[in-house]
């Protein structure tokens, strides 16, 4: 957890984000108006920052995104390398490199944001990348959270935080699925996907830091960092999920007592068949049976 090259990549991820910081606020106050972006409007603000990390690293993004539109790379290669990252970065945690998983964590992301500003810019937006986008979202986090839960698995309690972290985001998803195909207004979620990696990513950014500044401690605490994100995420997403699924319940419009009564009178094959080789003759009805049809007539 405190190797060299783990506390390097720490570094180099917090010194990117503060340079992205630096450079997005000096913009702001030359210019006098923060950016604005379509997706960012439809995430909860992350505790005590707000949204302004958010709009700092997509405003750092749209040049990467204008690089990947000239070299051609689609939309969709776009989200499958952000799968093939998180996948790196859940080797990484279950190896106990976490300064070299959050870096690839915070890649996978950083590409999940891509994707969408090349799909706006391009005008390549469909409903089969939408569906992959959102089908790639939850292999990512399950991947981080899954390197994670490999790494402690022979603690029992650790590896019940990380899956209790699991369900809680992906029943935020689920509740926010819920609302819709309910049609109940949705005032926002706390612990969305953004915040959770978020959380996520900063937990393991400062596990070599903690563990190369004290490491005549027990492992456990210096996987401190780590932990109360995941705990962070079990608690406020369980949580935020069944208050949203709950209120969703309450203001649901409420589904019918009954099945709808059908008239049950329906008309014999006798009757069908005769109606059907009906003419109207004359301004008076002939009907002409045919065998069958009058063999079912002689029955009845």
């Amino acid at each position: 957890m405190g190797t060299q090259i783990d506390i390097a990549a720490s570094v180099t991820l917090c010194i990117l984000l503060a340079g992205v910081m630096a450079a997005f606020c000096a913009l702001t106050l030359r210019v006098g108006v923060r950016a604005s972006f379509e997706r960012l409007e439809r995430e909860a603000p992350l505790a005590v920052f707000g949204k302004a990390p958010m709009e700092a690293v997509y405003s750092a993004l749209q040049p990467i995104a204008r690089l990947l539109m000239l070299l051609g790379v689609s939309a969709n290669g776009v989200t499958v390398s952000s799968l093939l990252f998180a996948t790196f970065a859940g080797l990484l945690f279950a190896t106990g490199h976490f300064g070299l998983g959050a870096l690839m964590a915070c890649t996978a992301a950083l590409a999940d944001a891509v994707d969408g500003l090349v799909a706006r810019q391009t005008r390549s937006t469909s409903r089969f990348g939408q569906v992959l986008d959102t089908t790639v979202d939850r292999y990512v986090e399950a991947l981080l959270l899954g390197g994670m839960a490999i790494y402690v698995r022979h603690d029992a309690w650790m590896l019940a935080v990380v899956f209790a972290a699991l369900v809680g985001g992906f029943m935020v998803s689920y509740a926010s699925s819920m609302l819709r195909e309910l049609r109940v207004p949705d005032a926002g979620a706390s612990m969305r996907r953004a915040e959770r990696l978020s959380f996520l990513i900063l937990g393991a950014v400062l596990v070599p830091l903690v563990a190369s500044m004290a490491p005549d401690l027990a492992p456990v605490f210096h996987l401190a960092p780590v932990l109360v994100a995941l705990v962070a995420i079990a608690v406020v997403g369980n949580w935020s999920a069944a208050r949203r699924l709950l209120g969703a319940a309450r203001l649901a419009p409420a589904a019918p007592s009954a099945a709808p009564s059908y008239d049950k009178t329906w008309p014999t094959s006798t009757q069908f068949l005769i109606q059907r080789e009906s003419r109207s003759v004359g301004g008076t009805d002939e009907r002409r049976r045919s065998p069958r049809a009058r063999c079912d007539a002689d029955s009845v």
